[in-house]
């Protein structure tokens, strides 16, 4: 190592450091120390990674970013099973696997725009939305139609399992958007569904993309992707 050069932090000191910045009230600070963290633990260090994962998904709350902490508790859940990251998922999430709102109406109209813009968005090569009033129109579409629903009375009495089977079949006629090659397609894409996650094939029980998968200094929190 030269002379004067610092060496970097191990995880177990960024792990430190982003809980003193928690306990400081600065949670995009702590967030920072905990990405770094969060990438360096080894795999097989699974108490310290769920750990890691209970205080980025603490974090990312503290910011603003309820269902990327639901996506970091429930991380911390599948890697350790404690009853601790189990009551932070029931007690934050909701049953759609979503962050949970201030009344269960929200939250059906959360994972009805989810299904429906995803839709939408599949329908497109960019896969996001090209400009500020496709947005806007495509979401008016999408509350026009969930009024309907709602008027409509086919929710009632059904279980969230049989609400995402009727979300689903829901149709709504989008118009098509011819956009300028001129115009920038940089607005964020809208998370498509969840799929199944792969183990990991060296036999150490976690998902691929958390083990031997894992991107070294390609996570982001700020997307949920761990």
């Amino acid at each position: 190592m030269e002379r004067g050069k610092k060496q970097p932090l191990s995880w177990k000191a960024n792990l430190r450091k982003g809980l003193q910045r928690l306990s400081e009230h600065d949670p995009s600070g702590a967030l920072k120390y905990l990405q770094v963290a969060l990438e360096a633990c080894p795999v097989t260090e699974r108490k310290a990674l769920a750990r890691i994962l209970y205080f980025t998904g603490i974090t990312l709350r503290k910011i603003g970013l309820y269902d990327s902490a639901v996506k970091s508790w429930n991380a911390a859940r599948r890697v350790c099973k404690s009853p601790l990251y189990i009551a932070y998922v029931k007690r934050f999430s909701n049953e759609y696997g979503m962050a949970k709102q201030a009344h269960p109406e929200l939250d059906d109209w959360r994972a009805f725009y989810s299904i429906q813009i995803g839709k939408y968005l599949k329908t497109k090569k960019s896969h996001s939305f090209g400009t500020l009033a496709e947005q806007d129109m495509i979401r008016d579409l999408i509350f026009d139609a969930w009024q309907q629903l709602i008027r409509s009375g086919r929710l009632t009495g059904k279980t969230s399992k049989e609400k995402v089977k009727v979300f689903h079949n829901h149709e709504i006629i989008f118009p098509y958007f011819m956009v300028p090659q001129t115009v920038s397609m940089s607005l964020g894409e809208v998370a498509k569904e969840r799929i199944r996650e792969k183990l990991c094939p060296c036999g150490s029980g976690l998902p691929l993309h958390l083990c031997c998968g894992r991107r070294q200094g390609g996570w982001s929190a700020l997307t949920g992707k761990l």
